[in-house]
């Protein structure tokens, strides 16, 4: 089993802390239902700790500490950590939504508990309790530009995820997506926020632009990279770390990674059959492939070396996040905490 990172619960409890004092004293179920989203509560209101690993926070603490290990710096992006890792809340409340899931980290998800309009509502909410958060680095002694230049860049990083979630949809409608269009969705989707945690981190700490860009060209790389080993962990994983049965993403037709490189890649008539089969996902209302179905396509991916191909474009992009993260200029100590947060990125059973 892979070891989980010091650096991803150094910071939590202090930005926890942030994201706490986003929240206004209003008493109306709404901000509860925010908390619950959180993790904070129940869907009682009793108190709970049920939140989730903090990635986009640790990266945001990482990013400023690639700049600087000074604590008035550091302290002002614990505001920045909290903003990102609020809006990446609200994104999965949304999604949610869309994608009809009723549990979220072993709990039912908002829709469940309240209502797909309420949960709509506590999305969009949370959205806004977000800037309130980016605002605070005012009160940690951050200046009004590097205020503003954060907010730009969060702005600019959720509606690049948006656009993401949007292409991963209408994916869900086509058979001729292609690998390089599915790349461009997932450094939307999960690269986008995962670099604008680094960029945030950078510019409130005090980076030249030039090195907050470095920076999230870096976290873009890390999100590829991040969605290449979950894509593999849900078809070759071992069950009993992952905690959940493989194959699911193939049961439920997914269009990942290993699936786009076999039809480009499969002999003619192999290809034929594995369109077949997933196309068929647009007529039958989306019911699950039998089990039959399963492990021929399981078998499939295999002849085909998905395993293997998947798990090289994850290196790759492993290896362009080193890159792009030296161009930085970053301190070495960050360097060694972002290239273990990397490894572990790549290399995780679950």
């Amino acid at each position: 089993m892979t070891t989980t990172p010091e650096a991803l619960s150094r910071y939590h409890e202090v930005v926890q802390a942030e994201m706490r004092a986003a929240f206004p004293e209003v008493d109306l179920p709404i901000y509860d239902m925010g908390r619950y989203a959180l993790g904070w509560m129940d869907e009682r209101g009793q108190p709970a700790s049920a939140s989730g690993k903090g990635a986009r926070a640790a990266l945001t603490m990482l990013g400023a500490e690639a700049i600087t290990d000074e604590p008035a710096a550091l302290r002002r992006a614990t505001a920045g950590a909290a903003a990102v890792e609020i809006v990446h809340n609200f994104s999965l409340v949304h999604d949610d939504v869309q994608d009809g899931d009723i549990e979220r980290r072993g709990r039912p998800t908002v829709w469940r508990v309240w209502g797909v309009a309420q949960a709509i509502n506590t999305g969009d909410l949370m959205r806004e309790l977000a800037d309130t958060a980016m605002r605070r680095a005012l009160l940690h002694g951050a200046s009004s530009e590097a205020v503003l230049e954060a907010i730009r860049r969060l702005n600019q990083a959720t509606m690049l995820m948006i656009e993401g979630q949007y292409l991963d949809l209408t994916f869900e409608q086509r058979m001729d997506v292609q690998v390089e269009e599915y790349l461009a969705m997932v450094e939307r989707k999960t690269g986008a926020m995962m670099g604008v945690s680094l960029s945030i981190g950078a510019t409130l700490a005090g980076a030249t632009p030039e090195q907050a860009d470095a920076l999230d060209r870096a976290g873009k790389r890390l999100g590829r990279c991040f969605q290449m080993r979950d894509d593999w962990l849900g078809i070759w994983a071992d069950p009993d770390a992952l905690g959940k049965p493989t194959d699911a993403d193939i049961r439920r037709r997914k269009k990942s990674f290993p699936i786009l490189y076999t039809l480009s890649h499969a002999p003619a008539e192999a290809r034929r059959a594995l369109v077949e089969i997933y196309a068929a996902d647009l007529a039958d209302d989306g019911a699950d492939l039998p089990d039959e179905q399963v492990e021929w396509v399981h078998n499939m991916l295999g002849e085909i070396g998905a395993d293997e191909a998947t798990d090289r474009a994850a290196r790759e992009e492993y290896e362009a996040f080193l890159e792009e993260l030296s161009s930085s200029d970053p301190r070495a100590a960050a360097v060694a905490d972002l290239e273990e947060l990397a490894r572990f990125t790549l290399e995780r059973d679950r």
